[in-house]
């Protein structure tokens, strides 16, 4: 299941719980697309606490997404993972190394506003 959290429109904010369907990642990526018709860059947040994993029409949609939007990852200048597993934190930040334009940093729960302020600071994309 997916929660659309209030944020400032520069910032998707999703609540994760449960194992999110297709419907739940279409309800998501409808949201982010609306951001970016709006703003040149955006933040994510994520609170992934609740999360217990995707259905494979889920994860097909996720990769779907991703390869669509190659060359545009400069859009999402951060992302913030609000988990208490230590393994999904690691794996964020990892992926990260692929986004060079795309700040990713994991958060403990209690971080939940930090990590909502912190995703919020966007900066313009550099020209290379």
């Amino acid at each position: 299941m997916i929660d659309i959290l209030p944020s400032p429109s520069h910032v998707g904010a999703y609540r994760f719980s449960g194992t999110l369907d297709g419907a739940d990642y279409d309800r998501c990526i409808a949201d982010i697309e609306a951001r970016l018709r709006l703003h040149e860059r955006i933040g994510i947040y994520c609170d992934m606490t609740g999360f217990t994993g995707l259905t494979p029409e889920a994860l097909a949609k996720d990769l779907r997404y991703l390869v669509a939007k190659f060359g545009e990852y400069g859009r999402f200048a951060r992302g913030a993972i609000v988990t208490d597993k230590r393994w999904m934190a690691e794996v964020s930040q990892f992926a990260g190394r692929f986004f060079p334009n795309t700040d990713i940093r994991a958060f403990e729960p209690d971080e939940h506003d930090a990590a909502l302020a912190w995703a919020a600071v966007v900066e313009p994309l550099r020209s290379v």
